[in-house]
């Protein structure tokens, strides 16, 4: 594998796509669950700017358990 070259602006801009699509599709999901599903807007900006404080933090043990788990597979790959 190449040499990992850390990109600190790349790095942000990703998080943040990752951040509003992780509170869209949970948006989606207790939308499809609830049957309200023109509330679905409504719910996607209270995930997303933090005004819904459990869905965030479920939000941010999902993005942490991907990033753990990509990483340590990462570096297995790296070491082979």
């Amino acid at each position: 594998m190449p040499k990992f070259n850390f990109n600190l602006g790349s790095f942000i801009v990703n998080l943040t796509i990752g951040w509003f699509l992780m509170s869209f599709i949970q948006a989606a999901v207790r939308a499809l669950r609830s049957g309200a599903r023109g509330d679905l807007i409504p719910r996607f900006k209270t995930i997303a700017f933090f005004h819904d404080k459990p869905a965030a933090l479920l939000n941010i043990a999902i993005m942490a358990g991907i990033w753990i788990v990509t990483t340590s597979l990462y570096f297995t790959l790296k070491r082979r």
